[in-house]
């Protein structure tokens, strides 16, 4: 099935013609995490194994369908069941397709997913060769397929009712000034626009703060337009469907230090109670501890059942972290169109960061997914 090759070479990978004597095989197999395929021109697959440093020009349809039955650990005997060749498992095993599931060097190998990132081999296998739900040929007009997305839309709904924003219950309220007037884009301000790891105390202006939070949330705000007057298309509003944002306030004009859970409705702070200091928010972000002085640290937080009631396959999750980076950008651009400065990074600790906002205490699964640090320039 396959063939190996010394590291600075290709090879082409081989079909069984003849077993030979039945190879003894480890008990449990896996999908290796470090074992990448990708199509190449013409519909060929070729495949890079990292344990084995070894690149596989062409892989045969059978390595491709091991791969696929051993994603979670098996039995090899369920594989010989299900009709694949010992002689098969073994060519997979000798070029780092297939692990050892129990062996020391391949429990380091997973040692990663222990900390909850999934495994490559999840994210690249699983997502491969979805089933759309319109259609895919050319010919269809863009409305026509926008009536399709209501018409499946409106099926969920009728299936399930779309799972409601939480709220917490606040200690306060404290409303935010919404700017005067429209946002304009200042491509100067763009242009200079910096990464910054040092922030003044001075505190943030209310109408600053309300200013940025308005403009980063429009999409939001949009999408509950369209809720209203009841067309279903709001659900595919990139933000609107898991969206949820924490605003731990460092030093604001008229705001307490403290967490806010930040209603995009109501263009208000929702005041948790909570009141962690700098210290612990950088725990939150593996100890980067340049966040501190005035102004927000706000946490771009997932509210997973709102997000998976919609985008029910595997590959949502990648387009999620592309959404969640989209968000980080809006921010930033209304941030340095206001003089703020921004330092921002996804290295956040969810089960810190869950304790810290209160995530843990809420009717709801979400965990915070990206850092963003907004203040004025040191």
């Amino acid at each position: 099935m396959t063939a190996t090759a010394p590291a600075t070479h290709d090879t082409d990978t081989q079909a069984v013609d003849e077993p030979g004597a039945v190879p003894e095989l480890p008990r449990t197999l896996v999908t290796s995490p470090l074992f990448f395929a990708h199509e190449r021109q013409g519909g060929q697959v070729s495949a890079l194994g990292l344990s084995r440093r070894e690149r596989l020009r062409a892989l045969h349809p059978r390595a491709w369908d091991l791969l696929y039955f051993f994603l979670d650990p098996r039995p090899a005997t369920e594989a010989t069941d299900a009709g694949y060749h010992p002689d098969e498992l073994a060519q997979a095993l000798a070029a780092g397709l297939l692990e050892d599931a129990g062996a020391p060097r391949t429990r380091d190998m997973f040692r990663w997913e222990d900390h909850r990132w999934s495994r490559a081999a999840y994210a690249l296998y699983s997502q491969l060769d979805l089933p759309y739900t319109e259609p895919v040929e050319e010919g269809h007009r863009l409305p026509a397929l926008s009536d399709l997305r209501r018409e499946e839309i409106s099926r969920f709904q009728s299936d399930r009712p779309y799972p409601p924003r939480f709220r917490v219950e606040p200690k306060a309220v404290h409303p935010l000034p919404a700017p005067a007037e429209p946002f304009v884009q200042s491509l100067d301000s763009m242009l200079a626009r910096r990464s910054a790891r040092k922030f003044a105390a001075t505190p943030v202006t209310l109408d600053d703060l309300g200013a940025l939070l308005y403009h980063s949330a429009a999409n939001v705000r949009m999408a509950e337009d369209s809720k209203a007057g009841g067309d279903p298309y709001y659900l595919l509003n990139s933000f609107y469907t898991w969206l949820q944002l924490y605003v731990v306030v460092q030093g604001v004009e008229g705001v307490p230090r403290g967490v806010y859970q930040y209603d995009f409705a109501e263009h208000a702070l929702l005041e948790t109670g909570l009141a962690p200091d700098d210290a612990e928010i950088a725990a939150t972000i593996q100890g980067q501890n340049w966040i501190g002085g005035g102004g927000v640290s706000l946490y771009v937080t997932v509210q997973w059942e709102r997000y998976q009631w919609l985008y029910r396959h595997s590959r949502a999750y990648l387009n999620l972290l592309i959404q969640v980076g989209e968000f980080a950008q809006e921010v930033l651009q209304a941030a340095y169109q206001l003089g703020l400065v921004g330092w921002l990074t996804p290295a956040v600790a969810e089960s810190r960061a869950a304790r810290m906002l209160g995530l843990d205490q809420v009717p709801a699964d979400a965990d915070a997914m990206y850092y963003l640090k907004l203040g004025y320039p040191r």
